[in-house]
């Protein structure tokens, strides 16, 4: 039994010419590192280290054994290669024929040949040897062995290529020679053997001027890039070309009978395409106008195929010397080699077979040549890369190229890129409605609605539902739209005939290298709007330069979507795909470690914001992101507002240990004043978290988990009635000896409640009861929150000095580390007060400065409460202006949903305005509030500002 090893592109190993099913890209690692040993014995830290690297796990050595056992059952079927193992390492005996080693006799072969004045044999024999190569060596095969020898055969490569062109100028055929050079010298513009061949081709073929301007341009390039002048080869050629002391000789002419037919390869057009209107215009203006490359980029089933088709349909009679066509398969494991497409190509162009040659270079330059001076349209169709695409471009100008691909081809120079995105929802409903017929759609045209929203609005997906709607027409759309929400978990609903979505996503996913495979499953839990830079380091374990660069390979290749600079975002369907994806059984808690870096990150934002609050919280591994000042702080709670509450659903999902982590989250986020996004309803969320906590038993976590959700009903006091319910539970299991800093948190929401409940005198107990509990916890921040609420309890029961000197408690007492948060209560208190004794100057610069204080941490729910207060101080000093201003002010700044606050701002507003005299505008505000509350007559009724007591009125 004889054994075959090929390494120049895919690994495959073969026994007397039979394929062995793959192996794992680790084992294929093993297997060529022994194999090129040839005989040698490879020693287990070799091994492991050619194979992982730094990166090693402590695994790793278990692994090589088990890769070696698995080798050794395959390589000892009978007896003709065998795996030996010795102390140190593994050693592979018996015959084994590589790929690399036939090259090798190839290039000794050149040697003597080239040697012996016979280039026709030389280059046969290069040919043979280039035509060895299947794809990029060692594809897909892990580890640094493999990353070296990868890039020695790459060189290796490119050296064969180089001599075949030298003799190629040898011979005489300078028109390809030149051809082939232009080609690599555009991927390697410093190599100064090719520029060599190329002054040494051009000036026997009688072009000398043009041989000097090359070697010009070598020069220019070296000077100004690396400071260095061309080598003495490359100048000793150009003082002989330039005293034209080389011989020149004449290329010989051997023509080429080109017959020129037209062809016309595009398939149909899509007959219910749909959409895309401006984006179809701009590109038949650009195809249309002047010769242009064009690439569509996109995810997988987003349409990128059936737009180019249809813009090729639109301008075809511009091109009248025809169209060519290909799919490239670059979304599947064996994309189209170059060489191939071009001889379809060139057999299409009337190039007899026998005329084709077979080298990829000699086909791009006989192409070009068979469609200079054409006018003709090309549709590169699931191009894999920009390699792949650039043989295949024509020369001149009179052609138009539409390329598609699932990744950027932005490497190809003048190439106009267009990134398409899923449909807008008009279009995907209008794309289902040509489908199925209009007929049904406009008899359930919610239901319609509904479908394309679960398809993700992705034009594959909606295409494949309607085909299957269409198919029944005894089934309802709204029957098709229950069952696709029941089921959309499972990809493989998404299949009619021939056409699967999953085997779209597939195709891309398939071609991910490990490491971006990897990120691509583990980033899809991470189940948030979207992703930080930050957070994807977090979730990867790595540093954010990696996981940039592997979140920008999906964004390339259509698995993953940036939303902006450093944020990233899964389509739906895309991350269940993801999530549906093998390998994961040994993957790490991704929940944990998004958990970990948030509540990392909220310590960070207290420290800043709060540096005298003191919250026990659970230990953290991540350092977090880096927040240095306010306005970091406010930067990250605005943009991370909805990922936070995401970040709670992950955990009630999950563990006890998430949910342990996400009650101290919870607590820090609410703690900030944060207003979360009016999309979520926070509120439901917590509540979810607090079940699921008490669930699991835990007691102490449970009061944590529960204190953030009195927090969100409790803001503004727009559910009182709600909040009451959970403080009375928690005071009465409160145990201040646990947490003094959580009882005095509950005391301090129980005198808020009955302050709302118009009792003073409780609420001031409760207020001092919280303060004895904040100090015991020891934390500054919070002494001074409970002095502003004593301040409000004491100007509630008309204790006016006790109310300013509570106040006065709570704002000098700052110790100029960090803006306060808590002085923005004492000041406004302070105002308060002094405004009900008349004192309107220092009221109003007091307002003022809680104003600053608020903005300056970016909490608009505080600055709408202190525009409230002022409103109203104001109103009942009889300065109606100043009051309409406050209001207005306090309801653009207004974030709260409830209907309290904007019950206030309106009946201040209102009186005010008539207190002006302004009838039409306090009509006005009138309309609009009984429109949007319905008992505000009620609330006019029974409320009496003290400027309508002074008044008389």
């Amino acid at each position: 039994m004889s054994w075959q090893l090929a390494v120049l592109g895919p690994v495959e190993l073969m026994s007397d010419g039979v394929p062995i099913p793959p192996m794992p890209p680790k084992q294929q690692a093993a297997l060529v590192m022994l194999a090129c040993a040839r005989g040698r014995t490879v020693s287990v830290e070799e091994l492991v280290d050619g194979i992982w690297g730094a990166d090693r796990p402590s695994s790793a050595v278990g692994a090589l054994r088990n890769y070696a056992w698995s080798l050794r059952k395959h390589l000892s079927a009978q007896e003709s290669v065998l795996l030996s193992s010795e102390s140190r390492g593994y050693r592979l005996d018996g015959p084994m024929e590589l790929d690399i080693d036939a090259v090798d006799r190839l290039r000794a072969e050149v040697n003597a040949a080239r040697a012996g004045g016979c280039l026709d044999t030389a280059d046969r024999a290069l040919r043979t040897a280039l035509g060895a190569w299947r794809g990029d060596p060692l594809t897909g095969v892990p580890g640094p062995w493999a990353a070296a020898e990868r890039a020695r055969l790459r060189r290796l490569h490119r050296v064969l290529e180089e001599d075949l062109i030298e003799i190629t100028v040898q011979r005489g055929d300078f028109s390809h020679a030149m051809a082939d050079l232009e080609a690599l010298i555009t991927g390697d513009p410093h190599s100064e053997r090719l520029r060599g061949l190329m002054m040494t081709a051009l000036y026997r073929a009688g072009r000398r001027t043009e041989a000097l301007d090359e070697y010009q341009r070598i020069r220019k390039l070296l000077v100004s890039e690396q400071g260095i002048e061309p080598g003495p080869a490359l100048a000793e050629l150009h003082r002989q070309i330039l005293s034209d002391e080389m011989p020149a000789a004449e290329a010989p002419t051997t023509p080429i009978t080109v017959v020129a037919p037209r062809p016309a390869q595009l398939p149909p057009d899509t007959a219910d395409f749909t959409g895309r209107e401006e984006l179809v215009r701009e590109l038949c203006g650009v195809l249309g106008a002047s010769r242009t490359i064009v690439a569509i980029s996109g995810m997988g089933g987003v349409g990128k195929t059936a737009l180019a088709l249809h813009v090729a349909h639109r301008i075809r009679d511009i091109y009248p010397d025809g169209q060519l066509y290909v799919d490239l398969f670059g979304a599947g494991a064996t994309p189209a080699e170059p060489g191939h497409v071009l001889g379809a190509f060139l057999r299409a162009l009337g190039v007899a077979q026998k005329e084709i040659p077979v080298g990829l270079a000699e086909r791009a330059a006989l192409f070009r040549s068979a469609i200079s001076g054409r006018r003709m349209l090309m549709v590169l169709d699931n191009a894999s890369d920009a390699a792949q695409v650039a043989p295949l471009l024509p020369g001149e100008s009179s052609c138009a190229v539409l390329i598609t691909a699932r990744r950027p081809l932005t490497a190809l120079p003048g190439v106009r890129s267009a990134a398409l995105e899923v449909l807008e929802p008009e279009e995907a409903v209008t794309l289902f409605t040509r489908i199925v017929g209009s007929a049904r759609v406009s008899a359930e045209p919610e239901a319609a609605r509904r479908i394309v929203e679960l398809c993700g609005l992705l034009p594959m997906a909606v295409r494949i539902v309607a085909a299957r709607v269409a198919a029944r027409p005894r089934w309802t759309v709204v029957s098709e739209a229950d069952r696709l929400a029941a089921e959309r978990h499972d990809l493989d609903r998404f299949r009619v005939g021939d056409l699967a979505l999953t085997a779209a996503f597939r195709a891309g996913y398939e071609q991910l290298p490990l490491d971006a495979a990897r990120a691509f499953r583990l980033l899809a839990v991470a189940d948030l709007p979207d992703l930080s830079l930050a957070a994807t380091a977090a979730v990867l374990d790595t540093v954010e330069s990696v996981a940039e660069d592997l979140c920008e390979e999906l964004v390339d290749r259509g698995m993953l979507e940036s939303v902006g600079r450093g944020r990233y975002h899964y389509h739906d369907l895309m991350r269940l795909f993801a999530l549906g994806c093998p390998d994961r059984e040994h993957e790490p808690d991704v929940t944990a470690r998004l958990l970990d870096y948030y509540l990392a990150t909220m310590k960070t934002v207290l420290r800043v914001r709060h540096p005298g609050l003191r919250l026990r919280l659970a230990a953290t591994g991540h350092p977090g992101t880096r927040l240095s000042d306010l306005d970091s702080t406010r930067d990250f709670l605005a943009i991370e507002r909805r990922n936070l509450a995401a970040v709670y659903r992950l955990a009630i999902a999950g563990s006890p240990r998430h949910r342990v982590l996400a009650a101290d989250l919870a607590l820090t986020v609410a703690e900030t004043g944060l207003a979360c996004d009016a999309t979520v309803d926070l509120v439901k969320v917590l509540e979810e978290l607090v079940r699921a906590i008490e669930s699991d038993g835990d007691i102490v976590v449970a009061r944590r988990a529960r204190l953030a959700l009195v927090f969100a009903l409790a803001a503004e006091l727009e559910q009182p009635l709600e909040a009451a319910v959970h403080v009375r539970g928690l005071l009465a299991d409160d145990d201040p000896d646990i947490d003094p800093w959580t009882s005095g948190a509950i005391q301090g929401f129980a005198g808020m409640l009955a302050l709302h409940d118009g009792d003073p005198a409780r609420a001031t107990a409760h207020f001092a009861t919280a303060l004895t509990y904040y100090r015991r916890a020891d934390s500054s921040e919070c002494v001074r929150v409970a002095y502003s609420l004593l301040a409000r309890a004491y100007s509630a029961a008309g204790r006016n000095r006790d109310s300013l000197a509570a106040a006065a408690r709570a704002v000098v007492g700052d110790d100029q580390s960090g803006v306060r948060r808590n002085i923005v209560w004492g000041l406004t208190e302070a105002a308060w007060i002094l405004s009900r004794e008349g004192d309107a100057d220092r009221s109003t610069r007091l307002f003022e400065a809680a104003l600053v204080t608020a903005r300056r941490f970016g909490n608009t729910r505080f600055e709408s409460a202190i525009h409230a207060r002022a409103a109203r101080a104001h109103l009942d000093a009889g300065h109606f202006a100043q009051a309409v201003e406050h209001a207005e002010l306090a309801e653009s700044t207004r974030i709260s949903s409830g209907s309290a606050s904007h019950s206030h701002n309106l009946l201040v507003r209102y009186t005010a305005l008539r207190r002006l005299g302004r009838t039409l505008d306090a009509a006005e505000c009138y309309r609009t509030a009984t429109t949007q509350i319905p008992d505000f007559d009620t609330a006019l009724t029974a409320w009496t500002p003290e400027s309508q007591v002074r008044a008389g009125r």
